[in-house]
């Protein structure tokens, strides 16, 4: 039997889920490589480097995208292609850039083969598709502008393919579908290339409230058949709460799932970015299975039954990893390392801001017992 089906006949299952993801989080630890950040206002093909809200590796050409969430407001919405050298990766405050080499950058283009009118589009995540000259981009799309969002297959030079078709339950309209600046954050495609998975960073208004220090936000994750081009299951991924809230309650806090990236069919790392007013960001990463929760894809409103969410178990807090903890968005594997392991690269989304940096993080994902070895010499 489906684990699904178990799990709408009763909580034990979904306990004995969460068990076993503790196992695995456990049997699994995380060794901080090192930073890069560039310099601020860094120019690269007559455009600001900024934005950056996800990453994608082509292990085949050694190459990551990286898209930026500019609504074509600064310039043409956009994605780069850079390369990565891990050998110049460091733990210093000030680390340098020199592991960073921008290769080339892609205009977003529309269905009519045009760049996109200022705020006609708001790109958030990237994906390769294995074995396949095409890539996959969510797009937050505007309530507030009447823009929906989206999951967008394009070219490797930004141009428009098709677009997967949404639930309409996704849509906003009066007071239902997705809020502002909170819809698709996430995608990630599983290694067989079969299936996407997209996620909102938080509710769908009719779903349930937005993230504060007392409750988390249940988000919708999508899954789509990408044979058939067509959505074939929901599920739901329960946000932690504000971890750090501000001081006083009425100041600005929030806590959304803003990246997720395939382990293998149907485990997932899902990405946990919080921030709060006079505090600051809060930065948690996730081991999350697939197959742990219901199936709500017949449900428009979360409100009117029960479900299960996705058991997760936490893999990584970055704070108590002593590093520097910034608006991190965007989520990668990179190549394996010499001894094996696979690295994992993070990156922040600076706002085009001068308080905030570009920063890419990396990793080396180690069983647990490798760690321990370590630690015993």
């Amino acid at each position: 039997m489906h684990l699904n089906d178990v799990l709408r006949n009763g909580r034990p299952i979904l306990a004995l889920a969460a068990l076993l993801l503790t196992d695995c989080a456990s049997a699994w630890t995380v060794r901080y490589i090192g930073q890069q950040i560039l310099p601020d206002g860094y120019q690269y093909a007559h455009t600001t480097v900024g934005g950056l809200s996800g990453i994608d590796y082509d292990s085949a050409n050694e190459r990551y995208f990286a898209i930026s969430d500019d609504r074509s407001e600064r310039h043409a919405a956009r994605f780069y292609s850079l390369k990565i050298d891990l050998a110049k990766f460091n733990t210093r405050a000030d680390p340098g850039h020199q592991g960073l080499s921008f290769t080339g950058m892609a205009v977003l283009r529309n269905e009519q083969g045009q760049p996109y009118a200022r705020r006609g589009v708001d790109p958030e995540s990237i994906r390769l598709a294995p074995g396949a000259n095409r890539l996959y981009r969510a797009d937050e799309g505007g309530a507030v502008d009447g823009v929906p969002p989206a999951v967008v297959e394009m070219d490797l030079a930004g141009g428009f393919r098709h677009s997967l078709p949404i639930p309409e339950h996704f849509l906003p309209t009066h007071g239902r579908g997705v809020r502002d600046n909170l819809a698709f954050e996430s995608l990630a495609v599983t290694p067989s290339g079969t299936r996407l998975i997209a996620a909102t960073e938080s509710a769908l208004i009719q779903d349930g409230p937005k993230a504060d220090a007392s409750q988390g936000s249940p988000c919708r994750v999508l899954v789509f058949d990408l044979d058939r081009r067509v959505a074939v299951a929901e599920y739901v991924y329960l946000t932690d709460p504000v971890p750090n809230p501000p001081s006083l309650p009425l100041l600005y806090q929030t806590n959304g799932l803003v990246e997720m990236l395939a382990l293998d069919e149907h485990g997932l790392l899902a990405l946990e970015r919080s921030y709060a007013l006079t505090v600051g960001n809060d930065v948690r990463l996730y081991l999350v299975d697939l197959d742990s929760g219901t199936n709500v894809s017949d449900a428009s409103d979360l409100r009117e039954g029960r479900y299960q969410p996705l058991a997760k178990s936490l893999l990584i807090n970055l704070k108590l990893l002593g590093i520097p903890v910034d608006n991190v968005e965007g989520m990668t594997w990179g190549p394996r390392l010499p001894n094996g392991n696979r690295s994992l690269i993070l990156v922040s989304d600076d706002n085009f801001s001068h308080r905030q940096a570009t920063r890419f993080l990396a990793f080396e994902l180690l069983p647990s017992n490798a760690a321990e070895a370590r630690r015993s010499r």
